[in-house]
């Protein structure tokens, strides 16, 4: 499969700096999304991946200079970041407020979605881009209502008093990054539970801490997600979440 399709490279302009690209106005935004190739692409980089440009081409069923074409303007968009290795280029979402944008875009468009055959282990665990989904991702939400530790007002969830002393005894009173324009907390609607499990920043920083305290582990060149035994103990304790049920 070959990777080596052709880009030009372009400058940014005056008002840009290096590597960073102009956001869209929404028609051209709706424009860049509308197009089923651009869509595919993104959608196969919503699990956070790198991806060579011949495997993107291939997995959206476009040639690869009609590939090459498309990933110019998502670029462009601001939608995906390129980065080059030797003669190679690899295309990513380049941040996780543009991922859960393109995750709620699809969900809405498929509010009532056909009846599909689905990994298991993918139902049961897995990364929506940066953080964690399916019924993993569920419960850990309903399980912070029900502890209490998050409420709801008119700017959406936030932690209480009690979720905050939560995070701090468990280390995950994570600080979000200077300038990021992404929520700390926001709801993302699980596309196989059809219910919120919780993205933003959090949702991000706490998968990466599981991930870091060994309760999660990745599955090499998947978005499925498999508990550790201390992950199972670790939901048991602190949640009262039991996967085996």
């Amino acid at each position: 499969m070959c990777d080596c399709l052709v880009m030009q490279d372009r400058q940014p302009t005056a008002a840009q700096k290096p590597g960073e690209a102009e956001p869209p106005s929404l028609a051209a935004l709706g424009a860049l999304l509308g197009d089923p190739v651009r869509a595919a692409i993104l959608l196969c980089l919503t699990d956070g991946s790198r991806r060579p440009a011949g495997e993107l081409a291939f997995l959206a069923g476009a040639s690869p200079q009609g590939a090459s074409a498309h990933l110019a303007q998502l670029v462009d968009g601001g939608l995906l970041k390129v980065e080059r290795q030797g003669r190679h280029r690899f295309f990513s979402i380049p941040s996780g407020e543009v991922a859960e944008m393109i995750e709620g875009l699809a969900n809405w468009a498929d509010r009532q979605p056909r009846r599909r055959r689905l990994d298991p282990a993918l139902c049961q665990a897995r990364l929506c881009y940066d953080h964690l989904a399916g019924r993993l991702g569920v419960a850990l939400f309903d399980r912070m209502i029900a502890q209490g530790w998050l409420v709801f007002g008119a700017d959406g969830p936030a932690f209480s008093p009690a979720g905050l002393e939560w995070r701090k005894r468990n280390d995950f009173d994570l600080p979000a990054p200077a300038g990021s324009r992404r929520p700390l907390l926001r709801l993302c609607l699980d596309w196989t539970e059809r219910r919120h499990h919780l993205g933003g920043h959090f949702g991000a920083a706490f998968a990466r801490a599981l991930f870091d305290k060994n309760y999660l582990r990745r599955r090499p060149g998947e978005r499925v997600v498999d508990v550790t035994p201390r992950g199972v103990a670790f939901l048991r304790r602190e949640l009262a979440i039991d996967l085996t049920n």
